[in-house]
């Protein structure tokens, strides 16, 4: 609870005032504190903005060069070189019967293909009316919809559906609907689908895979005088209320798909979408006997134009880290306090504010010495490739003058030339992965690319090491999973964190003692006011025994 203080009610004077700029030179320590602790947090932002900056590096051209894709469920997973779709191009002579894409595995040249048969899985579908076919088992209705209920079809019992997935078991009781039937086929987990269809009062039931192994097998339990459901009592019996054609006890299964591949016959896939011999191939239709043919020629200008796009990527995030680094510091102009800001207006506020954050990084031996080893790394040879290249300069990739601080230039005419000489070479020197269990010689087998990666991520946990994750910890994890271990086994307080919780702390302990300061002050007008108050009632008195002498 603040105090209220009246002050010069006796000697006239402005006490409060004169406290209060009593109180400024007092002030000016806890100033200087909560300046340094301003500057700290700039400083720590500035970091999580530079780490921000090499996450979204790493993450997006990863993902421009194929090493991080995106499955169907969102998930993100890790591909190795020789799936990138991008080093080689491959042509189909038949686009209507397959088309074709090549890895950066599969072999140049011409290959053949014949496209026996197509993947299918098991389809099946009322093949009339439902009501019709009601009609015609003795049945009165005539109009079936999804709330129909079966019993109104004359249906009781049971029945088993199973499927390479597994198997259910559906009671007919008298309330049940159709979509109460088709429901719970959907819920049992067995790779099929169902749908009732109002429009043409067809039942259709499909294996969401396809090949030799989708399988759907019926049976029913039929109670006295009631009639059949799904599967028709044996085959062209046509006895079955969803006249699906489905005889009981029976495996209806898919078909695999079979090519013949550059002479290899009888080569089977359960899927029409198939990678062989590093060409990804997407069958359209069947030609049994027809031999087609797939291209597959290095994709130069792909190649190119994918390290050029690295290279600028790169070339951008060292230009901005290599400014952060160089940016003049502004001495002059240190975090205002509240009562300067008082003083000025936002727009003054915002001026003030960019040349006192500016500078914030310059010279900073954490982000020089990120930037000092991925150059180095640069300059090594990458140990045990098998193809024609050891070193990015072979390849025409060089680092800029000194004046570039890092930056990297291509020779585009001399990268073309290596890799028509030897793309997997080219791929294999960018690309490497070691299996090497001994750090030095992990990091001597791996590519120059992946060396970039590394190196950056090493320079991304000194920066969380000294600044925290700020809100960006979710973002770091994308980049490398268990990158924030470390840091967590250290309790989750960066160097940063530890020097503004000692600031707010000397604050807290200063703020006590200006406290105790103003008070003391007070006290003294205080005595004062009483003093001068005392000196006043004897004056008074004084005046009065003279006056009343007179």
């Amino acid at each position: 609870m603040s105090t209220i203080r009246f002050g010069g009610m006796a000697s006239g004077l402005d006490t409060e005032s004169m406290v209060k700029e009593l109180m400024k030179a007092e002030r000016a320590k806890v100033d200087k504190l909560q300046q340094s602790k301003q500057t700290k947090t700039w400083v720590q932002e500035a970091y999580n903005d530079m780490n921000k900056s090499f996450a979204n590096f790493i993450l997006d051209s990863k993902k421009a060069l194929g090493i991080t894709r995106t499955s169907s469920t969102g998930s993100t997973f890790s591909t190795s070189y020789s799936s990138f779709t991008w080093v080689k191009s491959a042509s189909s002579s038949n686009e209507s019967t397959f088309t074709a894409t090549a890895t950066t595995s599969a072999v140049s040249g011409t290959h053949s293909i014949k496209v026996e048969k197509l993947a299918e899985g098991v389809n099946k579908a009322s093949i009339k009316d439902i009501a019709a076919r009601n009609v015609e088992l003795g049945g009165a209705l005539t109009d079936v919809t999804s709330t129909t209920k079966l019993s109104e079809l004359g249906a009781g019992g049971s029945v088993n559906i199973k499927t390479t997935s597994g198997e259910v078991n559906i009671s007919i009781t008298a309330d049940k609907t159709i979509a109460d039937i088709v429901n719970e086929i959907n819920s049992g987990n067995l790779g099929i689908k169902a749908t009732f269809d109002d429009t043409s009062n067809r039942f259709f039931i499909s294996t969401t895979s396809m090949g030799s192994n989708a399988k759907i097998n019926i049976t029913e339990t039929i109670d006295s005088g009631k009639k059949r459901v799904f599967a028709e009592s044996a085959e062209g019996a046509e006895d079955s209320i969803f006249a699906t054609d489905l005889a009981a006890g029976v495996d209806i299964t898919g078909q695999d798909a079979e090519i013949e591949f550059d002479g290899a016959a009888g080569i089977k896939y359960s899927s029409n979408q198939f990678t062989i011999n590093g060409i990804t191939i997407d069958l359209k239709a069947a030609q049994p006997g027809v031999t087609n043919t797939i291209k597959v020629d290095t994709n130069t200008d792909g190649i190119v134009e994918k390290v050029k796009a690295f290279v600028d990527s790169y070339n951008t995030l060292i230009d901005s880290v290599n400014t952060k680094l160089g940016e003049k510091k502004y001495r002059d102009y240190q975090p205002l306090t509240d009562e300067q800001k008082e003083a000025m207006d936002e727009d003054t506020i915002k001026l003030w504010e960019e040349k006192a954050k500016s500078g914030l990084l310059r010279n900073d031996s954490t982000l020089q010495r990120t930037l000092e080893t991925i150059r180095s790394s640069l300059y090594e040879k990458v140990e045990g490739v098998s193809g024609s290249f050891s070193s990015m300069f072979e390849i025409g990739i060089t680092t800029g003058s000194y004046t570039d601080k890092g930056k990297l230039e291509i020779d585009e005419t001399k990268l073309r030339e290596k890799i028509m000489q030897d793309p997997e070479g080219v791929m294999e020197l960018l690309f490497k992965t070691s299996s090497s269990t001994d750090e030095d010689t992990k990091k001597a087998e791996t590519g120059i690319i992946n060396r970039i990666y590394d190196n950056m991520v090493e320079g991304m946990k000194d920066v969380i090491d000294k600044a925290g994750a700020g809100d960006n910890a979710s973002l770091y994890r994308k980049v490398q999973s268990n990158i924030m271990i470390e840091f967590v086994v250290k309790g989750s307080k960066s160097l940063i964190d530890e020097d503004l919780l000692s600031i707010a702390k000397r604050i807290d302990t200063e703020n006590d003692r200006l406290s105790d300061v103003e008070d003391r002050y007070w006290k003294r007008f205080t005595a004062l006011e009483k003093a001068m108050q005392q000196m006043n009632s004897q004056s008074s008195w004084l005046s009065q025994q003279l006056g009343g002498g007179q």
